[in-house]
């Protein structure tokens, strides 16, 4: 039987870098330390001190909105030790875990060129796209942790998220208490409409649209809104990025 049965169900896509090694101390050149060391620090109690990953996503875990964790990482010795010291503590926290590697991406033998990375990053966006519609077609909200990972895996991977319109896509740098979405939502016909509707040039009262699509318009980043000094809605405006999208 199906662990996702419902919209209940929390799938997050979680991108796997090496913030768990650097934190306990580890540095490029050492030998690794064993997994039970690591283990225990997260067991220790301070779980999101050492991990950038599990940083982001015990808010939700916490919170009761993750019930499933696809793990992506790189297929070194490093990528493979931290995504097992993550699987076991997350499924100590009863999260159902699935994981993938991707080969490629990062040789730190410096055998890494144009032509491997070319085919590491298809793999990976192949991956997150996999993962994310077999979560979907099971009935499961789906999240992107671009937290961890490599640079160029978080831009690809919230590139699919924007493309399949996951439910979220969300970040938390080390200097933050809780996680912030990214803006992910495609400019699709029905935003475009909305902006059409603001094109003139001149701003409009902010009452004229209906609360849900002022919202969405300037979590996008597609809209200026003006307050008053009571913090009370006056005007909307495009901004230079709502302008362009409403000329296509």
């Amino acid at each position: 039987m199906s662990l996702y049965r419902s919209r209940d169900d929390c799938v997050h896509i979680v991108l796997v870098g090496t913030s768990l090694l650097t934190h306990s101390g580890w540095k490029t050149g050492q030998p690794l330390p064993p997994k039970a060391l690591l283990s225990r620090l997260l067991a220790g109690g301070s779980p999101r001190r050492y991990s950038a990953e599990l940083n982001a996503l015990i808010p939700f875990i916490d919170r009761g909105e993750c019930t499933g964790v696809h793990l992506l990482a790189t297929r070194t010795p490093e990528g493979r030790l931290c995504c097992s010291v993550l699987k076991t503590f997350l499924q100590s926290r009863a999260v159902h875990i699935t994981e993938a590697e991707v080969s490629g991406l990062l040789e730190f033998d410096g055998s890494t060129d144009q032509a491997s990375f070319n085919r590491g990053i298809r793999q990976f966006r192949e991956k997150v796209f996999r993962a994310a519609q077999a979560a979907r077609g099971r009935g499961a909200r789906v999240y992107l942790n671009a937290t961890g990972g490599l640079k160029a895996e978080v831009a690809v991977a919230v590139l699919v998220a924007a493309e399949l319109r996951l439910d979220g896509a969300y970040y938390l740098h080390e200097s933050m208490e809780n996680p912030v979405f990214l803006p992910i939502a495609p400019v699709d016909r029905e935003l475009r409409e909305l902006l059409v509707r603001i094109t003139d040039g001149r701003p409009i009262r902010a009452t004229r649209l209906p609360p849900n699509d002022l919202w969405r318009l300037e979590h996008e980043g597609l809209i200026k809104v003006s307050r008053r000094a009571d913090g009370s809605l006056s005007t909307v405006r495009l901004t230079t990025y709502g302008r362009y999208w409403a000329a296509q």
